[in-house]
């Protein structure tokens, strides 16, 4: 992906994984982010530490002057690349579901990451606005978010258009089939496989998520927020194809369209 990244991305909407594991990074994955590019329109849909890929590749931003950066919750590992926002040659604006999933306001959740004395300076040039359930335009494209309750602290699923959906740190839930419905692709969490479900709780088996994607009628499914625990992923990819065939697993800087 790092030679004539600008090239791939051309006028269309394609989706650069930057991150694709949860909880730590590893050798091979960053924690959970997710590229979205349309022309000189660019999303980020989490800020896990693989958003320092945008520093490694600056491909992925030539043409670009700012990006929006859209968190599905404020775990750790889901926002802890914000720092990262002021090294890169963009404005940058954040949306994020604290008042409506936590009852304050985001600014104020984030605030301890995005200034002294944890960062040297505000990270975003731009602002925090507040992510709400339903449609809106960020960024200029439509992204839908939709609850998603049952994980230990709340998070949001979201959707681009009719391109991607995402969908992470959620158990099972009815409304992602919603949520998912008709996309070309849709990202999904897969922290373990059904015939060894994980201890941790309010988390999607890799069944699961092809649940989702049968019952959503996608077109592809692909395999992320994976578990550093695990030492070989490929039962996932097992789980997932008996339930639907056209899957395969998220790899730090794959390229989607």
């Amino acid at each position: 992906m790092r030679a004539g990244t600008e090239n791939a991305f051309g006028g269309r909407l394609r989706t650069a994984i930057l991150g694709s594991g949860g909880g730590i990074p590893s050798r091979e994955r960053e924690t959970a982010c997710l590229f979205v590019r349309e022309g000189d329109r660019a999303l980020l849909l989490d800020a896990g530490s693989g958003l320092g890929r945008l520093r490694d590749d600056p491909g992925l931003l030539q043409g670009i002057n700012r990006i929006d950066v859209v968190l599905s919750h404020f775990h750790f590992d889901h926002i802890c690349g914000l720092p990262v926002l002021q090294w890169l040659p963009v404005e940058a604006s954040i949306w994020a579901p604290g008042r409506w999933l936590y009852d304050r306001p985001s600014a104020e959740i984030l605030e301890p990451l995005r200034r002294p004395p944890v960062s040297p300076e505000d990270v975003t040039s731009g602002s925090v606005f507040e992510l709400r359930e339903g449609v809106q335009e960020i960024g200029g494209f439509s992204v839908r978010a939709s609850p998603q309750p049952r994980h230990w602290a709340p998070s949001a699923g979201l959707r681009v258009g009719d391109d991607l959906a995402y969908i992470t740190d959620t158990p099972f839930e009815g409304s992602s089939i919603e949520l998912a419905h008709g996309v070309r692709t849709l990202f999904h969490e897969a922290w373990s496989s059904s015939a060894a479900p994980s201890s941790q709780e309010g988390d999607s088996t890799a069944a699961d998520a092809a649940r989702v994607a049968a019952e959503a009628g996608v077109e592809r499914l692909i395999l992320v927020h994976l578990n550093p625990d695990l030492a070989d992923h490929a039962a996932l990819l097992d789980d997932a194809r008996r339930g639907f065939a056209n899957v395969g697993l998220g790899e730090d800087c794959g390229l989607y369209g």
